[in-house]
């Protein structure tokens, strides 16, 4: 067999015809049976016909597929171009007759109120508050709108200048309330991104002041420990805790386990914490028990510094 030795060890795929006329496709190989005169060869001659059908089925599976990639990747563009313009529209159209209406009712009870009645003050001081809730919520909606759609560049953060941002924004809610926090030895540095770091601690410490029992002075205890290539930090309370069978709905959004009258919030905190964790390629999680205060923990990779 002349240039046989090309295709030894190397299968062909040829297309064959049959004693009838017909074709299909085969895949060649041939052997050296030996290396001494006359030297002998063995061809195998296999049918692929059905195999080639299936990788032609599965070419165009794949064309398919990644028609409605693109398809899908051009919808979610374009829905997050709807969301950026709803947002918007929250920001500025609904919140701007919300603080008008704010304003309006502070000003009806600061120059008329001699005109009012009990009943009628109480009315204006109800749309006053029920103003704020709605302008807190919308707030909160759009923190977690943005902190979904954000593109956030992550690298080594300095935790103890996230907890010290935490301390500055919430000043005056640590001040009236006679908070004892206490940041447990050095904090490390994570893979993270300063702001939402900031959001997230922000929402834990401001839950764990507001979360006590009546007459309680909050106590906050902020520590890191290793956790092989994680930091896990905690923050932990003196609070009313919570039970076992709710530690996992707490952090969808919108989950309240008590009244606004008894503790004021919008139910999105912790729906933040976890979003902002999650976007930073890291875990949250809770041990607590009723009664007996809370432990939050999220665990973030090592920040190189």
């Amino acid at each position: 067999m002349t240039g046989v030795g090309s295709l030894l060890g190397r299968p062909i795929e040829l297309t064959v015809m049959r004693s009838d006329g017909t074709e299909f496709r085969a895949e060649l190989a041939i052997t050296r049976n030996s290396w001494e005169e006359p030297t002998m060869y063995t061809c195998f001659l296999r049918d692929i016909t059905e195999r080639k059908r299936a990788e032609e089925e599965i070419q165009k599976l794949n064309a398919d597929l990644e028609q409605r990639v693109i398809e899908r990747t051009e919808q979610l563009e374009a829905i997050n171009k709807e969301l950026t313009s709803f947002t918007y529209s929250v920001s500025h159209d609904l919140r701007a007759p919300l603080r008008a209406l704010q304003g309006l009712s502070n000003a009806l009870l600061e120059d008329y109120a001699a005109r009012f009645d009990d009943i009628g003050k109480d009315y204006c001081r109800r749309i006053v508050t029920a103003a704020g809730r709605m302008d807190t919520l919308i707030q909160d909606l759009l923190a977690y709108s943005r902190l979904s759609r954000t593109d956030l560049e992550l690298k080594a953060v300095d935790l103890a200048l996230v907890v010290s941002d935490v301390k500055h924004q919430l000043e005056s809610d640590l001040q009236e309330n006679k908070v004892e926090l206490a940041v447990e030895g050095i904090l490390p540095a994570v893979l993270g991104h300063r702001a939402t770091l900031g959001q997230v601690m922000g929402n834990l410490v401001s839950n764990a002041i507001k979360f006590v029992a009546p007459g309680v002075t909050p106590r906050v205890r902020i520590r890191a420990e290793e956790s092989g290539d994680f930091f896990r930090l905690w923050v932990e309370d003196n609070g009313i805790g919570v039970a076992l069978e709710h530690q996992e709905r707490i952090f969808r959004i919108f989950e309240r386990l008590h009244g606004v009258e008894t503790y004021p919030g919008t139910g999105i905190g912790l729906a933040i914490v976890q979003k902002g964790v999650e976007r930073l390629g890291g875990r949250v999680g809770l041990e607590s028990a009723q009664g007996e205060g809370s432990r939050f923990w999220i665990e973030l990779k090592k920040g190189q510094t």
